[in-house]
């Protein structure tokens, strides 16, 4: 690889969350290390997470993230259920990130969204997720027992 085909990486930022998502409470220690892995298996650079406060369907941390989102070559998280549950504030979010040449990583859905082409099958995905039987709203399961 010559000099000029390298790109030198900003790096990728991880968001964690202490709330429940997709029906599940997990640890910000579990979460954190699953997206490392995530960055070492994708060769990305791995920056350490952030977390989001734990007041209930508030967003100030990933706002935050977002407004930086041009610092980074991507945003990894845990999954797309922790993605504000609100359809205009979600896709204000992930039109802003990508509008900024940024990507987000779903670690669980194994997606990556790259480009505002493909935000149809972002919304698409959480509308399933969201059908789904498994997917609990208000309820979550902790799985501070497996640490």
């Amino acid at each position: 690889m010559t000099r000029s085909d390298t790109r030198e990486q900003k790096g990728t930022k991880a968001y964690t969350t202490p709330r429940s998502f997709g029906g599940f409470q997990i640890p910000i220690t579990l979460q954190s290390t699953t997206l490392r892995n995530y960055c070492e298996k994708k060769d990305l650079v791995f920056h350490l997470h952030v977390v989001e406060n734990q007041i209930p369907n508030t967003y100030l941390v990933l706002e935050s993230l977002v407004e930086k989102a041009n610092h980074y070559d991507g945003i990894v998280m845990c999954s797309v259920s922790m993605l504000p549950g609100d359809p205009k504030v979600r896709q204000m979010i992930t039109r802003r990130v990508l509008e900024q040449g940024c990507s987000l990583h779903f670690t669980f859905e194994q997606l990556v969204v790259s480009s505002l082409n493909q935000l149809a099958e972002l919304e698409e995905l959480v509308a399933l997720i969201q059908l789904s039987p498994h997917h609990t709203a208000g309820n979550s399961h902790s799985l501070t027992h497996l640490l």
